[in-house]
């Protein structure tokens, strides 16, 4: 692994918006980052100003069209208070317990379900300043990125619902891909096609190729 900061930026990253199901970005699997660059840390400190205004705890980088593999935290959902966390290119390993919680997901506006995870985990990640970390989390903060980890393997909370929970949350779901469907059948939302070429270009610029170095 080998992650390089650098003052270039190869390609602005242009405005970022909370997007909503089912936006391609959210259903595709993320790319690992390769370099840090002055337009990538633009783009975390707009995701915190994004879950701020919108009361969130985290914020995946494909819930902003994004398609690196990065998220950041803050429990307290308050920019004056709490911990601004940020991971980079993460991985989970020892899972351990389980707990049932109630979640929710900004992607996914007003609908929440019970949702059973591990209640521990570890983390090994790295900062924007180029660092490895590895943390041994439990209780919320372990749901929390575990729930945003989903989110850079293309998962949402629905994927994790026993079958009952599942067929009532596929009706809200419906009805959100109607008004996304409904969006871009006006142009106020870009085709798919048009995602994919963007998410594409995006990864080029930062991302390892196919087969090579993560």
């Amino acid at each position: 692994m080998d992650i390089t900061p650098s003052p270039a930026d190869p390609a602005g990253i242009g405005p970022l918006e909370l997007v909503e199901y089912p936006h391609p970005a959210l259903l595709r699997r993320t790319s690992p980052l390769v370099s840090i660059d002055d337009a990538l840390c633009a783009a975390v400190d707009r995701m915190f100003e994004i879950m701020y205004e919108a009361v969130g705890v985290g914020l995946a980088a494909n819930q902003v069209g994004l398609p690196y593999r990065l998220f950041i935290v803050n429990l307290e959902a308050n920019p004056e208070s709490g911990e601004e966390l940020v991971f980079i290119n993460p991985t989970l390993s020892r899972p351990r317990g389980t707990a049932v919680q109630e979640e929710g997901c900004l992607s996914l506006p007003g609908l929440r379900m019970d949702v059973r995870r591990p209640e521990k985990v570890v983390l090994d990640a790295w900062t924007l300043d180029g660092e490895q970390v590895r943390l041994d989390l439990d209780g919320f903060l372990a749901r929390v990125v575990q729930h945003e980890f989903d989110h850079l393997e293309g998962r949402l909370f629905t994927d994790r619902l026993p079958e009952a929970a599942s067929l009532e949350a596929r009706r809200a779901l419906d009805s959100m891909r109607d008004v996304f469907l409904g969006r871009q059948s006006r142009g106020e939302l870009p085709v798919d096609a048009d995602i994919h070429t963007r998410l594409a270009a995006l990864e080029a610029e930062r991302c390892a190729p196919p087969g090579g170095r993560a």
